[in-house]
C-alpha cells in the first residue's frame, strides 16, 4: 500500500524520526503528545490492542481525538491486512504510533527512539510491559531510556503509570532477577512488575528533583536542593532575564520535562509565595 493510499484510508503518511512531533514551538511548548507502541503476535490481536491503546491515549492528551468509529475502522483494516505494518513510528492525531507483529520488534525499537528524541512526546502508551522487549534486560533498558528522557510510561493492560518518581521500583525488580534462563526470567519479570502495578512499593521510586532518601527511607532535601530551587525560581519568574525550561534543564543536567514536573510542585521548593504566584 502506498503512502497516498494510506492517506486515502484516513491514515497519516509515514514520517522520518526527525519530523515526528515537529511543531512551530521552541521546545518549551505545554502541548503534550503521546506515542503509542503496540506489539502482538498476530494482526487480529494487534488490532484489538491498538484500538484499546488509542482510546487510552485519547484520555491522556488533548492534541486530538480519535473517535470510536475511527478506532474501529482502523482496527478492521489492521486485522484484514489492508494496512501495512512499517517498522517505524508514524504520526497520528494524538502524536505517533509504532505497531507491528515483527518478532524482532523493530517497530518497538523505533518507537522508543522516537519518544526519547521528540521533546513534545511526553507520554508513551504500551499495550503491556512485555511489548518493550523479549526479555527482562531489553524491557529494563527501554523503560530506563523512556523515563530518563522525561516520558511517563502508561501500561494499558493494568492501567498503571511509570514515571521518574516511581521507575526505580520497576527497574529494581527487573535487575534483581536470578539467571535461571531467559524464559523464566521474563515470566518472573512480568509477574513481579504486575505485582508492583497492583500497588506494591509505589512509594519507593526515585526521589523528586533536588531531594534524596535518608537512611530511614524518608525523603529529605539533597545536596543539590539549593541549586535546584534557585534554577526553578529563575524559570518560574516572569522577569525578562528569566530562564526557559530548556535552559534550566541544561543547568541541572536533566530533561526539560523533569523541570516541568518540578514546576508543577513548587510548594516542595517554597517558591510560590516567594515569587508572588
Amino acid at each position: 500500500m502506498t503512502e497516498a493510499e494510506l492517506d486515502d484510508e484516513d491514515q497519516l503518511q509515514l514520517t522520518d524520526i526527525d519530523s515526528l512531533g515537529d511543531s512551530d514551538t521552541d521546545g518549551d511548548s505545554e502541548v503534550d503528545k503521546c506515542c503509542v507502541i503496540v506489539h502482538q503476535p498476530t494482526r487480529k490481536e494487534l488490532a484489538q490492542s491498538v484500538r484499546s491503546c488509542l482510546a487510552h491515549a485519547n484520555q491522556i492528551v488533548d492534541t486530538g481525538d480519535i473517535d470510536s468509529a475511527t478506532r474501529a475502522d482502523y482496527g478492521h483494516q489492521i486485522a484484514s491486512g489492508k494496512i501495512e505494518l512499517p517498522d517505524r513510528a508514524f504520526p497520528i492525531d494524538v502524536g505517533g504510533i509504532a505497531m507491528g507483529i515483527d518478532p524482532e520488534r523493530r517497530h518497538v525499537v523505533n518507537g522508543v527512539s522516537v519518544s526519547e528524541k521528540t521533546d513534545d512526546i511526553r507520554h508513551v502508551v504500551v499495550d503491556s510491559i512485555e511489548t518493550l522487549g523479549k526479555g527482562h534486560e531489553e524491557i529494563r533498558d527501554r523503560v530506563e531510556t523512556l523515563i530518563n528522557s522525561g516520558v511517563t510510561l502508561h501500561l494499558n493492560d493494568v492501567a498503571a503509570e511509570i514515571d521518574s518518581d516511581s521507575a526505580d521500583a520497576v527497574l529494581g525488580v527487573l535487575e534483581s532477577l536470578d539467571k535461571s534462563g531467559p524464559e523464566l526470567q521474563r515470566e518472573a519479570a512480568i509477574r513481579d512488575v504486575r505485582r508492583w502495578c497492583d500497588g506494591l512499593d509505589r512509594d519507593r521510586g526515585r526521589a523528586p528533583l533536588g531531594f534524596t532518601y535518608d537512611d530511614s527511607g524518608k525523603v529529605v532535601p539533597g545536596d543539590d536542593y539549593d541549586e535546584v530551587r534557585a534554577v526553578l525560581s529563575m524559570v518560574h519568574d516572569d522577569h525578562p532575564d528569566s530562564l526557559s525550561k530548556r535552559k534550566g534543564a541544561e543547568r541541572l543536567g536533566v530533561a526539560p520535562r523533569t523541570v516541568g514536573r518540578a514546576l508543577d510542585n513548587l510548594d516542595r521548593y517554597v517558591l510560590e509565595e516567594d515569587t508572588g504566584k
